[in-house]
């Protein structure tokens, strides 16, 4: 018990060591006044991602404030022939049951596949040994865990997305992953709201035009994030504007994937609950069918909104994109431009502020034509550089804290997780 326990503190110790466009971006379409009860949105960015997805990472908060969620979303829209969703499944094959990180995952599917995974979050639940899933998994039309009861989320052969009962037949599925159960059909809630437990979840659901959402919530981080209820996930899907959601398997699984233009990274983007990405049972990956032009298209900045205190700077991150987001040189002539000079001046890559509030746009401009464009939004109540810089290794020690805790809780109870 001892050893486990130094082990663990010394693993938790060695990662806080290193844990120290012309087009507009469209964020999710969300109504945020149905979030869930008592809740409002206090922060909304969204990050270009390559294929022309935007992932939006949010945050709400209750009118005390003393109960931050922070989330992520994105939208798939299937019509998007460049577009495709599959199920991922450890290696890509079922040549043997196992498990795998989401970025493993991904990274099988793109060598079985030939295409690039653009987005993916974790699916169904699963045997913590051999890894199978507790659902269905249909990979290709091909059948890998039958119907047992369990929900499911499917990809037809006709390319329709549907959420349904155990109990629809597999017949007409191309892709599916289980579920931990449905949470809203028909736009309508289907869980009971008696449940207070709140943990990292995950989510996939179904608007009424056929856009695909991806969910995921960060939770077991407080006062970072406190997490959902089920019947909180369920109003939040609902607000993301889905008219069927299922919930997905959460805590210590729940991940959220992109490869944003700005930096071509297929990376994990959530605030993982135990800081490693666990290896699930399975996936849901977005994968872009288009291949690289080469030709220049556009500007990809790291964020479509910056924050600035207004006596101090940011420096502005960006790359040359093709019209598919991946990673193109940018033409000569070109440079940085503040539309409203009262609010700052730029200097290479660094917006100084003058002290005036307001949202200023920023243009990345060659030979006299806008190529992209951000936004800084500059504020008094923002910190500066230095102030955020220590303030996040504050943040840090108290989600160790958290972390430590959790695990001494764990080894006492016997559990793995």
């Amino acid at each position: 018990m001892q050893k486990k326990t130094t082990k663990l503190v010394a693993v938790f110790l060695c990662l806080l060591m290193f844990a120290s466009t012309i087009m507009p971006i469209a964020s999710v379409a969300a109504d945020w006044s149905k979030l869930p009860k008592g809740f409002h949105l206090t922060n909304e960015t969204t990050y270009n991602v390559v294929g022309g997805l935007t992932e939006t990472a949010f945050v709400i908060n209750n009118a005390g404030l003393g109960n931050q969620i922070k989330s992520h979303a994105m939208e798939i829209d299937l019509k998007n022939e460049n577009l495709s969703l599959v199920a991922g499944y450890n290696d890509g094959d079922f040549d043997g049951w196992g498990r795998a990180t989401v970025l493993q995952q991904a990274a099988a599917m793109e060598k079985k596949l030939g295409k690039t995974v653009v987005a993916g979050i974790n699916a169904d639940g699963f045997g913590k040994e051999a890894g199978v899933p507790n659902g269905v998994l249909v990979m290709n039309g091909q059948v890998g865990r039958p119907l047992n009861g369990r929900p499911y989320f499917a990809i037809l052969k006709n390319g329709d997305a549907v959420i349904r009962s155990g109990k629809v037949a597999l017949d007409d599925v191309k892709e599916a992953v289980g579920g931990m159960g449905i949470v809203v059909k028909g736009g309508k809630i289907q869980v009971a709201n008696n449940d207070p437990a709140c943990h990292p979840r995950t989510a996939v659901g179904i608007k009424a035009d056929g856009t695909i959402v991806f969910f995921e919530t960060d939770g077991r981080q407080i006062p970072d994030s406190y997490g959902m209820t089920v019947y909180q996930v369920a109003e939040t899907m609902i607000a993301l504007g889905c008219v069927d959601a299922l919930n997905l398997d959460g805590g210590g699984s729940s991940t959220f994937c992109t490869k944003r233009e700005a930096d071509g990274q297929f990376v994990t983007r959530n605030s993982l609950a135990y800081t490693t990405e666990r290896p699930v049972g399975s996936s849901l990956l977005v994968c872009l069918n288009a291949q690289s032009t080469g030709e220049f298209d556009h500007v990809a900045f790291s964020s479509n909104k910056y924050q600035c205190n207004a006596s101090s700077y940011v420096n502005i991150d960006y790359k040359g994109v093709d019209k598919n987001g991946y990673e193109t040189k940018i033409p000569p002539n070109g440079k940085l431009v503040v539309k409203d000079e009262s609010f700052g001046k730029i200097s290479g890559k660094r917006f100084t502020a003058k002290g005036k509030e307001g949202t200023v746009v920023v243009e990345y401009v060659i030979d006299g034509k806008a190529v992209g464009s951000t936004t800084i939004e500059i504020s008094k109540s923002f910190d500066n550089p230095f102030v955020a810089f220590f303030k996040n290794i504050i943040q840090t020690f108290r989600n160790l804290i958290q972390l430590v805790k959790f695990a001494f809780e764990k080894i006492k109870s016997g559990e793995k997780y």
